[in-house]
């Protein structure tokens, strides 16, 4: 699995946005959790419209128009790397991005 974490804010809190490719089950997922509270504001498993592909849909188009609706912001190179995930079918991959969506961190 490929994870993308990303820090920024919704609302004037501050959040951590963790996207990915989900290798073995094929598919992307999206948790964002506020960082003051133990508070989730959204995860794929718990959305209703996406359960019928077990909460991992085949392409990020979902996510970042639900991304939008939301308001939050993520930059698009960290979108275009979690596509890139799929097409090399990473797996064990772990991204930190800077509040301008710089790499700053990878293993």
């Amino acid at each position: 699995m490929s994870q993308h974490f990303f820090h920024t804010q919704h609302e004037g809190r501050p959040i951590r946005v963790l996207t990915g490719w989900d290798r073995p089950l094929q598919g992307h997922f999206l948790v964002i959790e506020y960082l003051d509270t133990e508070e989730m504001l959204y995860s794929n498993l718990d959305d209703p419209v996406i359960a019928a592909f077990g909460g991992l849909p085949r392409t990020m188009s979902y996510f970042s128009v639900l991304l939008q609706e939301l308001g939050v912001s993520v930059p698009r190179n960290i979108i275009d790397a979690v596509q890139f995930d799929q097409l090399a079918n990473a797996g064990n991959r772990q991204v930190e991005y800077d509040e301008h969506g710089v790499a700053i961190r990878a293993t």
